[in-house]
């Protein structure tokens, strides 16, 4: 059968990753076609009119921590292609319901100032730990994050050797509440800290193993940022990017198979017969089961592989989101404790102790929704006004939930959640209420929410709902992520690479995911690196 077009390479997905790791490709002179299920490219990148014309709401990535140290960045030029930040000054709120609260700062001295108001020891133990750890996280663990990762062996025999390196490897024998009850005395500060785990990152609590990624967060080397005009800004820029390195991109081209001759990728098949030639390489940056299970077949791999595969992990929790289009911000009473509240990017409101988590996630590993509504909040046109018409608001409401619902009617996971969103909309808002009374509902416009199972069917990469795209679990994690055998990028299927967020360090928009791929396929080929001349 003739093809329909041959390329260099081929990637599936036009996500950041696959974006990302095509550019790279494009830019060493090859011929790179990018093949996307969906009309528009960007995966989670994406920010729709979704509540009522004219406000621009984020429905999955609202905020990006990485900007600032994200190869991809700088090496495409995305901001020359039109990705503009902001990084607001309050990072952080924690509105407590006695209206007290906290905020943390890209000053240290504010943070610290902010954080002594609750607990002096605590505002101490916060410096100490931020400036014991930053220089270690800006030279060895900030670079891990953008590169493959190494055996076990060779890591802990290089962190053994200093004591900062000695001190993170007895935290990654950690949970992360055991680092924050050992490190600071107030509940409200260590939930505070815990908050910054769960979202972007998957992390929760009780993750044996993770407490390495607490002197991350307090370390404050990500920097959280808003991408002006949107999170889609930066899909287009990273398109423009593609695009002007010469690359091909095709949307609504549904693959439905990775061509395999002699244990070797030799291009795809799409949904409507068309099939593409590729010649050197096919990369996959969608899902690990969608690459394996419906794009290769199980019956290509070896039966171990293939048990292992079906036994990934999946995200122990997802999202439950509702978009707000506002007719003013919301003014929170703890405000008039600490005024910086007003100005946060992200505010938790009522994961107050620790004991909130474990709660909330109790009920989500018995398949309910908790009875504590929680919330990820963010106002991003306090930040961005050119994300809501003038003089009006948006808002995001995120509360951690289960995918599957046990004991509510339904067939299916979509018509459960159909049966029981209004309701827990409904709660979302009442939690919002008591933060801030001045979100009546007169003060909204419109609220709307979307489901765990929309997600799923939005993006089938995306299993159950799940944003971080297989658990972030100490088995899963680094040179264990998405399996030992995965974890170069590399698969057994020659010429077949992943690029997907399942690969090391795992969701979120790092870009790191799709940077990696392409190092490791132009260290195969003998592609020459662009990005590393001086």
């Amino acid at each position: 059968m003739t093809a329909t077009g041959t390329f260099d390479f081929i990637v599936i997905g036009a996500g950041h990753n696959g974006l990302i790791a095509a550019s790279y490709l494009a830019r060493t002179g090859a011929s790179v076609l990018i093949l996307e299920r969906r009309l528009e490219a960007g995966g989670g990148l994406t920010t729709e009119e979704f509540t009522r014309g004219g406000f621009l709401h984020n429905l999955h990535s609202f905020f990006h921590d990485t900007i600032d140290v994200m190869p991809p960045f700088r090496d495409l030029k995305l901001a020359d292609h039109g990705a503009r930040y902001i990084c607001p000054d309050v990072q952080v709120a924690v509105p407590l319901r006695d209206g007290r609260g906290y905020t943390i700062h890209n000053d240290a001295a504010a943070t610290e100032r902010s954080i002594a108001r609750l607990s002096a020891a605590d505002a101490a133990a916060y410096a100490e730990m931020r400036d014991g750890y930053r220089e270690f996280m800006e030279t060895i663990v900030v670079p891990g994050l953008y590169s493959a990762p190494p055996p076990p062996s060779h890591v802990t025999g290089a962190l053994e050797t200093s004591p900062e390196g000695a001190d993170y490897l007895r935290l990654s024998r950690s949970t992360p509440a055991d680092v924050v009850r050992a490190t600071f005395e107030n509940d409200a500060i260590r939930a505070g800290v815990l908050f910054q785990l769960a979202v972007p990152r998957g992390i929760l609590p009780d993750y044996a193993g993770l407490g390495m990624v607490v002197p991350l967060v307090v370390s404050q080397i990500e920097r959280s940022q808003v991408c002006v005009g949107g999170s889609h800004a930066l899909a287009h820029a990273l398109w423009r990017a593609f695009v002007s390195a010469g690359g091909v991109l095709r949307g609504m081209a549904e693959v439905t198979k990775i061509e395999i001759d002699d244990n070797r990728a030799r291009g795809v098949t799409l949904a409507n017969g068309e099939w593409y030639e590729a010649k050197r390489a096919v990369i996959s940056a969608t899902g690990l089961r969608q690459t394996f299970k419906h794009f290769v077949g199980l019956d290509k791999l070896d039966p171990k592989l293939t048990r292992r595969l079906l036994n990934y992990k999946l995200d122990e929790f997802s999202l439950f989101g509702v978009h707000l289009a506002l007719r003013e911000p919301p003014r929170f009473s703890a405000a008039a404790f600490d005024p910086d509240i007003d100005r946060a990017l992200k505010l938790d409101l009522g994961f107050e102790t620790p004991a909130d988590f474990a709660d909330a996630l109790a009920a989500i590993r018995k398949r309910r929704i908790p009875d504590h509504t929680a919330l990820y909040a963010a106002f991003p046109s306090l930040h961005d006004p050119s994300q809501a018409p003038p003089g009006f608001h948006t808002g995001l409401l995120w509360t951690p939930v289960p995918f599957h619902l046990d004991g509510v009617p339904g067939e299916t996971d979509f018509d459960k959640w159909e049966h029981v969103k209004k309701d827990l909309l409904a709660r979302c808002l009442a939690t919002l209420r008591i933060y801030a009374p001045n979100m009546a509902s007169d003060a909204i416009l419109s609220a709307r929410a979307l489901t765990p199972a929309d997600i799923s069917l939005k993006f089938p990469n995306m299993c159950r709902g799940g944003v971080f795209m297989g658990r972030l679990s100490q088995d899963q994690i680094e040179f264990f992520r998405p399996l030992p055998e995965l974890s170069q990028h590399r698969t057994p299927i020659d010429a077949l690479y992943l690029a997907g967020s399942f690969c090391h360090p795992g969701g979120g928009i790092t870009g790191a995911p799709g940077y990696i791929a392409a190092q490791v396929v132009a260290d195969d080929l003998g592609l020459t690196k662009w990005w590393e001349q001086s």
